[in-house]
Order: structure tokens, then C-alpha cells, then sequence
């Protein structure tokens, strides 16, 4: 069964400025927590639909995790959806929408995920991976906020 985490946030830049930074892997560095490390990120370039991208980090600076993710939908300006083809999920789709508000946009990410088929993948689905999902995303958001802000007065 699967399992959907949602959140959103205000941004003061356009939904096609938010769009273009969150098309290039590379700067998932700048909304990265602390406690998680990138080691190697292959990439081909921007989202393209079918593009793949590969991650290995470190979380907590010690859990070695290695994720194969393919663009699966890239809509300029409003829609990415990044989905896991090979790593910790059984199924990780990540939907980012940007939504123009006022001088700015708001950007909703949707998370689906399964962590395992068995009940006690779904238990560590529901309670683990919300907990670690509602932090990772808290800090991103907070970091593509100030990206945003910061891009704006240049």
C-alpha cells in the first residue's frame, strides 16, 4: 500500500524561476541538510523526461544510501516528477508543483512512497519515513525560501 506526504510553501521568486533551479540536480547542495552529505551526483544535465540521475550520500554522515532516479514528467514551468528506479523505496515518486501566487509562487511537493509490501514496511512507511520526510522537506523548504528571497534582491 502506498503512503503520501504533501506540503507547500510560499516563495517571493516566479514559478519559472523555482522551476529552473529545481530542474538542475545540482543544486539539491543548496537545500541539502546538514546531516546529509552528497558524495557523488551523476547527472546528464537539467530534467529532461527520461534523464536519469544518480545520488550517493551519506546520511547522518555515516548511512551510506545510493539512489537511481529518472525524470519521469517535466512540464516548464508548473510540474518535475522525479521517480526512484533503483535504491532504499520499493516505490519514491516526488512531485514538485509551482504555482504562480502574487508577486511569487507556491510550490507543493508530493511524496509517494512504499517502504515495503508487509505490514511492518508500511508501519516503518507511516511513523520512520513521515518523521524523516516531515523534517528533510521543513529544512529544504526553509532553504529554498531563502535561495529565493536571496535571488530576488540581486
Amino acid at each position: 500500500m502506498l503512503s503520501t506526504f504533501r506540503t507547500s510553501t510560499p516563495l517571493s521568486a516566479s514559478a519559472e524561476t523555482m522551476f529552473a533551479f529545481h530542474s538542475d540536480p545540482h543544486n539539491l547542495t543548496v537545500v541539502m541538510p546538514p546531516t546529509l552529505k552528497l558524495v557523488r551526483l551523476k547527472t546528464d544535465g537539467p530534467a529532461l523526461e527520461g534523464r536519469m540521475i544518480e545520488l550517493h550520500c551519506r546520511d547522518w554522515w555515516i548511512i551510506p544510501m545510493h539512489w537511481t532516479c529518472r525524470w519521469r514528467t517535466v512540464q516548464p514551468p508548473h510540474l518535475l516528477v522525479d521517480e526512484i528506479v533503483k535504491g532504499p523505496f520499493r516505490v519514491f515518486i516526488h512531485e514538485h508543483r509551482f504555482e504562480p501566487s502574487g508577486n511569487g509562487c507556491v510550490m507543493r511537493d508530493t511524496v509517494t512512497y512504499q517502504f515495503g509490501d508487509s505490514w511492518w514496511g508500511r508501519l516503518i512507511s507511516e511513523t520512520a519515513v513521515r518523521a524523516y520526510l516531515t523534517l528533510l522537506f521543513a529544512f529544504r523548504h526553509y532553504r529554498t525560501r531563502q535561495w529565493a528571497e536571496k535571488k530576488r534582491s540581486q
